[in-house]
């Protein structure tokens, strides 16, 4: 629902009134938060960009709203819209899910109408610390747009503590000058959490918003600063009525308790599993060490590993069917209430559980145990029955029909007195069921496994979609949750979930190994949100904000874009004012793909104008000559090994005079040039020392650039550009283009393209022509003069190529030729 609690109407009334940074505990309602922020928006009919949204976020937002009722909806502005149809669209404002990719297109072409824009949204704020698209979007929007609000949104805080500063530099990429903390320990939300509070004025409150809404709209005064003022007014009029509506629809007594019922249950490990966990530790840890002594380079953030001890003969079984008989029995004294039969939902940590738990349900212990061990082993061995008897097992995914038939029916076949058959004897047959599996794991994202009481299994990872599991809570609205393993996302939707519906129970077991790997997971991943927020908080404490951080001033330094730094400029001449005249505008092609990189950024910075464009040869189009391709130190080894650096050079080679290969460094590393420690290097020093050096003698026009950081390479650009004409973006775009009838250079082999280049009258006009036309040599020789003149489009042509290849060959003519 889009009904919000106290704290939230508090974060939103901030949040509303400044441009800042929202940080968030995980799981505590930030999408119900930013869902309220687009149905404001949306009523108000302004034109919003979103920006770090993914398609599963943009279709859940847009399902949410419209279940509110919300008229104009959201747009997902994809590559699907034409340039002028999207200039159309933005003139009607609205609500926009556009990627960054587009976005940056259209600001740097004055294709988005930016001064009637009126914000930004920015979710997964903490990405802005590393992200280079989109603080360059948000800076063009600042540059030209000084009114507009930018607000961030993320519920990730380890994210912002790894490095130093990382949230200073968040708000500086985002132009925001404030930042609202709300972790889990805030005063307000353990308030809230703990207890509810009677607002008494809050109909009257409601009644006066209203009438103030009807007054500023019916009102007309052509004062045009009385007018904005109304405007103005009906905006907080209305941020209030969302406010107040929400806070009377949460507001109940002080008896009624907003908190779930917890029952934590400590489960001991057994001395097989204390012996299992010790060793599966022990080999990480070596693993861990091995890794690190092999690759310097790698930072500890880019090592992530999580420990999966599959529990088979669980303690955890028996509790779980512990607690279904006592929800079972709780069901029947509860049938002649209000309230009826509650339902059970038992969260596990992925699809792999769900299949063990359900088997265990189902079938009993024996047989789940055997089929872990059979799957295992890739065996099918065989279960004895309680006649002594053996059966072949049988498996127990079932085909599409039975699963069709099996739903018109309520009916769930109850465990047997025996275990089960649940293996094939086949290989093919295990082939079917290891499909039938990953069916169910695309088709069960919560999977029916009892009707007394109702249960259901639901996985809390592997699923793509990250609001599965708010959907299962308002779909399947359980009394019971059973929380087979532990998840503090989860958790904390659970306490939102009973806050919103305080008058309904609702009881939370909670399973943990006492001792375990599980168990420290689960408090060290609380320690370090907890550690991160104190950092946080420490840190916006003695953070210096400057005035001009948000770039509303009209002369902001920041927004300057100076082509020479200050120590070219001669101050000899008029104080410096002379070497202040505007030189010539200065214009770089960029290819669409590069801006997921700093440079394009930094290129702005310094007064060139990007083009942005997709083109097939080259990342930047310095002069109708100049070609650069630009590759860090990783992409570097990967396309030395894989070969595709060769043909981009061929292609570089081909087209213009002065290739170019730039070879970007990162800022923070050293500037040396080595394979050990690079991420997916697997060639040595010695071997990308020989493969370089045989580039260049294949390429002799090629010209490597070595530069330490992007700036640098900025500031190469610059320099290389300076009394050099300007590139044609329409020549370059069509450079290595796809045909109209939808072929390209890289649709045929190098080799025989050059071949071909070189026989007498072929061009490269004509070359597609005999590649569209001609299967290989054996086949052109065999043309008539009439069907190469056909093909060539040239008369002159056709005769130089045909008696090149039907002339006789005399040697005596030839040696003849070499004396003289």
């Amino acid at each position: 629902t889009s009904s919000m609690l106290e704290y939230e109407n508090q974060i939103f009334l901030d949040m509303y009134q400044e441009n800042a940074l929202l940080v968030m505990c995980e799981g505590l309602g930030l999408d119900r938060i930013f869902l309220n922020f687009l149905r404001l928006y949306s009523d108000l009919k302004e034109l919003v960009f979103v920006l770090n949204t993914d398609q599963l976020q943009q279709e859940y937002y847009i399902e949410k709203l419209r279940s509110l009722g919300v008229n104009q909806l959201p747009c997902i502005m994809t590559s699907e819209y034409g340039a002028q149809e999207r200039k159309r669209m933005y003139a009607r404002g609205g609500i926009f899910f556009a990627s960054s990719r587009i976005l940056v297109m259209d600001l740097l072409v004055d294709r988005i109408p930016v001064h009637l824009v009126s914000g930004m949204l920015v979710t997964k704020a903490h990405k802005m610390a590393d992200a280079c698209q989109e603080p360059f979007i948000l800076r063009l929007f600042r540059q030209k747009n000084k009114e507009g609000f930018i607000k961030g949104f993320t519920d990730n805080p380890v994210a912002l503590v790894g490095g130093y500063s990382r949230m200073e530099k968040v708000m500086k990429n985002m132009f925001v000058g404030k930042v609202f903390l709300w972790p889990r320990f805030h005063l307000n939300i353990i308030e809230c959490m703990d207890k509810r509070k009677v607002r008494i004025m809050i109909i009257f409150l409601l009644l006066l918003a209203n009438v103030l809404i009807i007054v500023t709209s019916y009102l007309k005064i052509p004062n045009l600063f009385l007018t904005k003022f109304i405007s103005n007014s009906l905006s907080i009029c209305l941020v209030y009525k969302y406010i107040l509506v929400n806070s009377m629809q949460n507001t109940l007594p002080k008896t009624v308790s907003p908190q779930p019922e917890v029952i934590e249950i400590g489960v001991e490990l057994t001395n097989s599993m204390k012996i299992i966990q010790t060793s599966l530790l022990e080999i990480v840890s070596a693993c861990l060490k091995e890794l690190k002594s092999n690759n310097p380079g790698l930072h500890k953030s880019q090592i992530a590993f999580g420990l999966i001890v599959c529990h088979c003969n669980s303690p955890k079984w028996e509790i779980l069917l512990e607690i279904l008989d006592e929800i079972r029995e709780a069901n029947k004294q509860t049938e002649k209430t209000e309230l009826g039969e509650g339902k059970v939902l038992i969260c596990v940590s992925e699809m792999r559980g769900i299949y063990m738990i359900r088997d265990f349900l189902k079938f009993g212990t024996r047989a789940a145990l055997l089929r872990i061990y059979n799957k295992a082993f890739k065996k099918s061995l065989l279960i004895p029955t309680d006649e002594g008897n053996t059966k072949v097992l049988k498996s127990i995914y079932e085909t599409d029909d039975l699963l069709k038939k099996k739903k018109k029916s309520s009916e769930i076949p109850t465990p047997p007195d025996s275990c089960e058959d649940i293996f094939p004897n086949s290989k093919d047959d295990r082939k079917t069921l290891e499909e039938n599996e990953e069916i169910d794991a695309i088709r069960y994202r919560r999977m029916k496994v009892l009707d007394s009481p109702e249960t259901h299994l639901h996985a809390l990872h592997g699923n793509p979609d990250p609001y599965i599991l708010s959907r299962a809570l308002e779909e399947i609205q359980p009394r019971y949750v059973i929380l087979y393993d532990s998840s503090i996302h989860f958790v904390r939707q659970l306490e939102v979930y009973k806050a919103c519906r305080p008058g309904i129970p609702l009881r939370v077991y909670f399973l943990t190994f006492q001792s375990s790997a599980e168990e420290q997971v689960y408090l060290t991943s609380l320690r370090r949100e907890k550690e991160a927020f104190h950092s946080l908080i420490q840190e916006k404490a003695t953070m210096v904000i400057p005035k001009e951080r948000e770039g509303k001033n009209k002369d902001d330094p920041q927004f300057e874009r100076n082509v020479k730094p200050a120590y070219e400029i001669n101050s000899r001449k008029a104080g410096g004012q002379g070497g202040l005249v505007e030189d010539k505008k200065q214009t770089i092609v960029v290819d669409m793909r590069e801006f997921r990189s700093e440079l394009p950024s930094l290129l702005h910075k310094r007064g060139i104008e990007i083009e942005p464009i997709t083109i097939e040869v080259g990342d930047y189009i310095l002069t109708p000559n100049i070609c650069v391709e630009r590759k860090s130190l990783s992409d570097l080894i990967g396309s030395l090994g894989s070969g595709r650096l060769y043909t981009q050079c061929v292609a570089m080679s081909r087209h213009y005079s002065q290739p170019m290969l730039l070879i970007e460094f990162d800022a923070n590393k050293a500037f040396s040039f080595q394979a050990r420690g690079v991420a997916g290097a697997t060639l040595t020093l010695k071997e990308l020392n020989q493969k370089l050096t045989l580039l260049l003698l294949h390429f002799p026009k090629l010209r490597l650039a070595w530069c330490s950081s992007p700036s640098t390479a900025a500031e190469l650009f610059h320099d290389l550009k300076l009394t050099r004409e300007q590139p044609d973006p329409e020549k370059a775009a069509a450079i290595g283009a796809s045909e109209p009838d939808g072929s390209s250079d890289e649709k045929y082999n190098t080799a025989p393209y050059d071949f071909l280049l070189k026989l007498p009258g072929i061009n490269s006009k004509n070359c597609r022509s005999i590649l569209h036309h001609v299967t290989d040599l054996r086949h052109l020789c065999r043309l008539s003069e009439e069907q190469l003149e056909e093909l060539l489009s040239s008369k002159i042509n056709a005769r130089q190529l045909y008696e090149f290849l039907h002339e006789k060959y005399d040697a005596s003519t030839s040696k003849k030729k070499v004396k003289r």
